[in-house]
């Protein structure tokens, strides 16, 4: 009779270990499963982030050489952006506080700073 409890109680045993083998390999299923959605997920924000409708982040100065002919409207018309300032009034206002002009006057031959974006 001790033998039957005892085969009988290896038996139960396998079972119970076969039961959590199973349950542990559909947990492992199921976290890889979710992982696998939460980086397609995160792939998905990220490419939107990036996409072609977000204006430039980094913004750059630099100084240019006013050339013959140059007045700072066609100078705005060439390097703002259009996502960053309302209009080309608005671009002209920041690079005379820049240059501390009180005008629109500019003199060929002459240097500027200019704001410009860049991705």
């Amino acid at each position: 009779m001790n033998n039957y409890h005892y085969t009988k109680s290896i038996r139960r045993r396998k079972r119970k270990l076969k039961l959590q083998a199973r349950r542990n390999i559909l947990i492992l299923a199921l976290s890889i499963a979710a992982a696998v959605v939460c980086a397609a997920f995160m792939a998905s924000f990220s490419a939107q982030a990036r996409g072609l409708n977000n204006p430039p982040n980094h913004k750059y100065y630099k100084s240019i050489e006013i050339s013959k002919g140059d007045t700072l409207w066609s100078i705005a018309e060439e390097h703002s952006d259009k996502s960053h300032y309302q209009n080309i009034f608005e671009y002209i206002d920041e690079v005379k506080a820049m240059n501390s002009m009180e005008t629109d006057n500019i003199v060929s031959g002459r240097y500027i700073i200019i704001p410009y974006y860049v991705d």
